[in-house]
């Protein structure tokens, strides 16, 4: 089962891959076109489903990083589709296979699809995001409610540079795609947070009671993360003011709340 987001340009297909870490694997088709990009092929049989089912075929893979959850099957649509592969260029030491390197402000181009790629390092080196109409492809970089972790090649005031100096910039109404579905754990944490649970806001708790193992949560803007992701909050008076363990972020520098907020979050 897989959802389809319809913008301007383009069809994006997503599905939740099953037995994974709550994986969102992504396909982007020109609209009136059946070539597509793949991004970060981590199952391939649901891909290939979307592949049959909707007549496409891909002409580029896109590695938002190298992590392995997120380059499991480049090999086999490489070699299947003759497609060729887009990283940014910190994957030259990472992949076995060739790719073109993709910078910032780079346009990944498709019939009438530009696809605008943001650097976005910090959960690692190499971590790029993609902007496609009103959506945002942002990996492992945002997720509902939470952010990447930095424990594999990441740097975390580099996470903290990115989302406060990039994400935060971007439109409030861009919808926000990650590369993984934590919305449920992340709104736990949250709770785990503050001093008072009745504090929580009452579309969190909503989203907590209708959430369902199998399917993705809801599709949430930049606007919703700026609501109530505690990453976006860290320079907001009236967040710590919900906090029940203070003590720990006090007279800290904004940057530095967020890598506590981040080790918090890792031992949690």
């Amino acid at each position: 089962m897989y959802e389809t987001i319809k913008g301007d340009s383009c069809i994006i297909y997503r599905f939740l891959v099953q037995n994974s870490d709550r994986n969102i694997n992504y396909i982007l088709a020109p609209i009136d076109s059946n070539e597509c990009i793949v991004i970060d092929p981590l199952d391939k049989d649901g891909i290939e489903e979307i592949l049959k089912n909707e007549n496409l075929f891909p002409q580029y893979i896109v590695n938002t990083h190298a992590h392995p959850d997120h380059i499991k099957y480049n090999s086999y649509f490489l070699k299947k589709y003759s497609c060729k592969l887009l990283a940014h260029n910190f994957c030259k030491d990472l992949f076995e296979f060739k790719f073109d390197n993709i910078f910032e402000n780079d346009l990944i181009i498709l019939n009438n699809l530009r696809i605008k790629v943001l650097h976005t390092p910090g959960h690692c080196p190499e971590h790029i995001s993609l902007i496609i109409d009103n959506c945002l492809l942002c990996g492992d970089t945002v997720f509902n409610c939470g952010v990447g972790n930095t424990k594999f090649r990441g740097d975390v005031v580099m996470l903290y540079r990115t989302i406060f100096h990039k994400i935060k910039n971007l439109p409030d109404d861009i919808l926000i795609l990650p590369g993984h579905d934590y919305l449920y754990n992340n709104i736990l944490f949250l709770e785990s947070l503050y001093e008072d649970q009745g504090k929580i806001h009452k579309e969190l708790i909503e989203l907590k009671i209708n959430f369902k193992q199998e399917n993705l949560s809801p599709i949430k803007d930049l606007a919703f993360e700026k609501k109530h992701n505690p990453f976006f909050r860290v320079d907001e008076l009236s967040f710590w003011d919900l906090v029940k363990n203070k003590n720990l972020f006090a007279n800290e520098e904004i940057q530095y709340k967020f890598r506590l907020l981040r080790q918090v979050r890792d031992e949690w």
